[in-house]
């Protein structure tokens, strides 16, 4: 339930309410001079039971009197608030404190009723309807993961949370120990965020203020809202209180396996789909819904904005008879002596809708004990569920395959690995993406691209390169190749050897491991490792000196040096983008630091922690104005060769001037005069000064 401030509360009760809205659209206020009316549709239970485990987002159908139409998907924020234009000062009975109203407004505060986006709109006459939906219709996209598998389900709810840039609040609580086992690849965002909460003993919705939340569910939890009979028009039970004991979870549709637990017939069994629940899991679920009881109904109420999908209500119901009337055993009559039956049940369903007031319906589903008990079906559906079963359907998984009118049948596992693709069009393999073996159609040819490597070493037939021809006999037993081998534009992969051969033309390794010495014009591609090559124009993409441990590694971003722990020490290369190069300097952990390196016009020594200068035995010289960024310390005057003495030499002549200053007298003679009137004293005389 939304919080409300109490003077809100206590005006949603009154007979005498009067609501007032606003629509924010991109943040332009529209009131109610241009909203005709406007109903939200919140669902927590899509079926005609109880569910878990559901991610469905709301509807808003908004009906605006407007000359011209609102932009696509235009984010739309509807507020309902209360006015209190016939509020008095002896009504006022609230804390000064707590009381956020404005003198001139005359409303409560406005209470938001979700964030929604335009979907789809129509005119009639001078009225526009706009059909919108919250945030989670956006979680409707394929879900390709970037983790590492087995991950927690928490990492993978942050991930599609921070790719869709949801936020959500304290109430979504994932057990830490939960995993998935492997890439949950062919599903959407919002089906394995909902998979996610379902583990977890709740559902997912999107909350008034934008927020997505979690709806938990465990036995004998509390009403958070209670009604009165003057709270609601009307209540209509449609079937007895509906009770669970049992946890039934589908985690294999196609062979229909499951997990189970508890005890109880059908009617007393919730069933869900899961594919990532284990037993223990379900275990779990179970402790926290067994004894859950709500009792299903259908009802109208006044109207109270502040609930939201999933909370427990409490209401007052006369159910008073006469003892004449009742023929029940003394034991089994649990009547109250009020005549007042209190029930309490969940809000799976509620639509509200304002024109001009605020109407309010709230439901709560369930099928009767002989729906559960015994589902007929006509033949028509004894059919369909046949063809369910035996039917191979088009986007649907079996074991990797999946079948599309698009692609035909492709092959993929759930980490993308791999994929293969067959149709009238393409054979086509791939490789991390890329593709690695394929027929070209215009050329009549199987194309590779990758590493050929045999198992044993053996190639029968005839060995054709497509630039070149391999001439004479061409055996390898354990690598090594005997005659005359003649390659023009071949490429070579694997472990090649010569013994006494001769090469002529280019020789092109793709992940080729080549051993004694090498002599050609040209050595292009491949990994070439601790070789000695003899006069040759070297072009590949990686050398090393070694395998591992000690080496040198060079690529075309530059030279790597590897200490025996195979940890990186140094880096040498450059970075265009920045205009940069230089060297990286890393400890034995592989930790950077400090790097050298030249940009226009500077040298920079950089010292990711400390930086050290000195000399062992020489002279360090600066040349050149030295400036320093900041403060220094650890410099002593008497460090600086003839400070000390200059400094000396300052303070002896200060020490001078000073003493001379301090005993300094003058004497001052002014001649005898009385300032022009003859009524003064005449004055006069030689005066000497005081020390100062």
């Amino acid at each position: 339930m939304y919080p409300i401030s109490p003077i809100f509360n206590d005006y949603l009760k009154r007979h005498d309410r009067h609501f007032i809205v606003k629509c924010l659209i991109d943040g332009v206020e529209y009131t109610s001079a241009n909203i005709v009316d406007f109903s939200i549709e919140n669902i927590l239970a899509a079926g005609e039971e109880f569910e878990i485990g559901t991610a469905i987002p709301s509807k808003l159908t908004l009906k605006l009197r407007l000359p011209d139409a609102i932009r696509p998907n235009a984010q739309v924020i509807p507020y309902i608030g209360l006015s209190l234009d016939g509020m008095t000062w002896l009504e006022a009975e609230y804390p000064w404190q707590d009381m956020h109203i404005p003198w001139v407004a005359g409303s409560t505060e406005w209470l938001p009723l979700g964030e929604f986006y335009i979907d789809s709109r129509e005119k009639i006459n001078e009225v526009w309807t706009y059909v919108c939906y919250d945030k989670l219709i956006t979680a409707d996209v394929a879900y390709i993961s970037q983790l590492n598998y087995p991950a927690t389900q928490k990492a993978v709810f942050d991930e599609i949370c921070s790719r869709l840039g949801f936020t959500y609040d304290s109430s979504v609580l994932i057990n830490p120990g939960y995993m998935i086992q492997a890439g949950p690849a062919g599903y959407t965002c919002r089906q394995v965020l909902a998979y996610i909460a379902g583990a977890n003993s709740a559902s997912i919705y999107m909350s008034k203020d934008g927020v997505l939340r979690f709806k938990r569910f465990t036995a004998g939890a509390p009403a958070v809202f209670q009604m009165t009979t003057a709270d609601y028009v009307r209540v209509k039970q449609t079937n007895p209180i509906k009770t669970y004991t049992r946890v039934v979870v589908t985690y294999n549709t196609e062979d229909g396996l499951t997990y189970e637990a508890g005890s109880g017939d059908d009617n007393h069994t919730l069933y869900l789909e899961n594919p990532f629940m284990t037993q223990a899991q379900v275990n779990n679920l179970l402790v926290a819904l067994n004894g859950l009881s709500y009792l299903p109904l259908t009802m109208d109420a006044r109207g109270f904005p502040q609930l939201d999908q999933g909370d427990i209500i409490g209401f007052d119901q006369a159910e008073s008879r006469s003892w004449l009337d009742t023929n029940t055993a003394w034991q089994d009559t649990h009547i109250p002596w009020d005549g007042i039956q209190r029930y309490t049940s969940y809000i799976l369903r509620q639509t509200m809708s304002f024109k001009g007031g605020l109407t309010h319906k709230i439901e709560a589903p369930s099928m009767s004990e002989q729906q559960s008990e015994f589902q007929l079906e006509g033949s028509l559906t004894q059919q369909v569920n046949r063809l369910n079963q035996n039917t191979v359907r088009y986007g649907k998984p079996y074991y990797g395959v999946t079948h599309s009118r698009t692609e035909g049948i492709v092959v993929e596992r759930e980490d993308h690995l791999f994929k293969g693709v067959f149709n009238g069009e393409e054979l086509t393999f791939y490789a991390n993406g890329n593709r690695a073996l394929w027929f070209d159609i215009p050329s009549r040819r199987f194309k590779f691209s990758g590493t050929l490597e045999a198992v044993d070493g053996v190639f029968s037939g005839n060995l054709s390169a497509a630039g070149g021809t391999f001439r004479g006999d061409l055996q390898a037993a354990g690598g090594t190749f005997r005659g005359n081998l003649s390659a023009a534009g071949g490429t070579f992969s694997g472990d090649l050897s010569a013994v006494g051969g001769t090469f002529t033309g280019t020789l092109i390794g793709v992940d080729g491991t080549f051993s004694g010495t090498v002599r050609a014009g040209r050595v292009e591609g491949g990994e070439i490792i601790g070789a000695f090559i003899q006069g040759a124009d070297i072009l590949g993409s990686r050398i090393r000196t070694a395998a591992s441990g000690d080496r040198i590694v060079l690529d075309r971003d530059g030279f790597v040096f590897y200490d025996s722990s195979n940890a990186r020490r140094v880096t040498l290369g450059t970075n265009p983008s920045a205009n940069i190069s230089g060297h990286t300097y890393y400890n034995s952990w592989g930790q950077s630091q400090g790097l050298v390196y030249a940009i226009d016009y500077e040298l920079h020594v950089m010292g990711n922690n400390g930086l050290r200068l000195g000399a062992n035995n020489g002279v360090i010289t600066l040349q050149g104005p030295v400036q320093f960024a900041n403060s220094v310390s650890g410099l002593n005057i008497s460090s600086i060769s003839g400070l000390q003495q200059e400094l000396t030499s300052i303070r002896n002549q200060i020490n001078t001037l000073s003493s001379q200053f301090a005993n300094h007298r003058h004497s001052v003679t002014l001649p005898t005069h009385n300032h022009g009137n003859s009524a003064n004293q005449n004055w006069g005389g030689t005066f000497t000064t005081s020390t100062p």
